[in-house]
């Protein structure tokens, strides 16, 4: 969610049940504007904010030139330091997966994970890691399942190079009510010509991802309309606290999460 604009999206993140407070958003503007200074980065948004058990911490999303594959995600617990999360590997973003227990607000925390599904002589059975590691694997697994955007929002140019579409204006009210408008931003899973084949309208340069019409189950999001239809929520059941608006017919539209940082892994025997 673009930082410089919460103010305007401050109404419509209430609405959802939401809320931002007034001095928050004063402090994420200030903090936000000078990191985005000291990194040089085109574009800066605030990405969420995860429970923890002493203090919370606030993410941040810099991008430079490349709007998919040059995101850097930043944590913060103060809003005076701002660091950089570390790249997560495999294993620990299965690990933070099967964590039970609170994030505690201590990056530098080191905490023990048991995976039960290994055999109990298994020395490996236990694990180390960093509560750094876990929210940079626990923010890695967010973005790849849920961090959404509306169809044409990113844009791929012929170079390759993906960009913020700066003249989207906005899905019209059907479109907005179809699960195929709305694209995951990560590298597609899919091969290139299964999402454009799905659409008779299709066009490459906005169709290059993975609409989220195809996530498995069926009915893994919420679609809700309200404002007569203008205004359209998006929720994830697999991450509670995942939130992504649209105003209809405008370019106005966010991604926000906040939560504990849990995936319901029951989803599938709910549905």
């Amino acid at each position: 969610m673009n930082v410089h604009k919460l103010w305007e999206y401050k109404e419509y993140i209430n609405v959802n049940g939401v809320m931002l407070t007034s001095e928050l958003i004063s402090i994420l503007q200030n903090s936000l504007t000078l990191l985005q200074v000291e990194n040089h980065f085109t574009h800066i948004q605030y990405w969420g904010q995860i429970y923890a058990v002493d203090v919370d911490y606030h993410i941040a999303v810099g991008i430079t030139t490349d709007a998919l594959s040059d995101r850097k995600y930043f944590y913060t617990t103060d809003f005076k330091f701002w660091g950089m999360l570390p790249k997560p590997k495999k294993k620990y973003k299965q690990l933070s997966l099967i964590t039970s227990f609170p994030f505690r607000g201590d990056p530098a925390l080191k905490i023990k994970v048991l995976d039960e599904s290994m055999d109990e002589a298994n020395l490996d059975r236990c694990k180390i890691m960093k509560e750094e590691s876990r929210l940079s694997a626990t923010i890695s697994n967010i973005c790849e399942e849920s961090e959404i955007c509306a169809r044409g929002q990113l844009l791929k140019q012929p170079s390759g190079t993906i960009v913020i579409n700066p003249n989207f204006y906005g899905l019209t009210g059907p479109e907005a009510k179809q699960l195929k408008s709305f694209l995951h931003i990560r590298v597609p899973h899919h091969r290139w010509n299964t999402n454009l084949l799905t659409r008779a309208d299709y066009n490459y340069s906005m169709d290059f991802l993975d609409s989220i019409d195809q996530d498995i189950p069926g009915g893994c999001w919420n679609l809700s309309v309200e404002q007569g239809g203008g205004l359209v929520y998006l929720k994830s059941l697999y991450w509670p606290g995942m939130m992504y608006f649209h105003k209809v017919r405008t370019p106005e539209a966010g991604f926000l999460y906040i939560g504990n940082g849990r995936k319901n892994l029951d989803v599938p025997f709910l549905l």
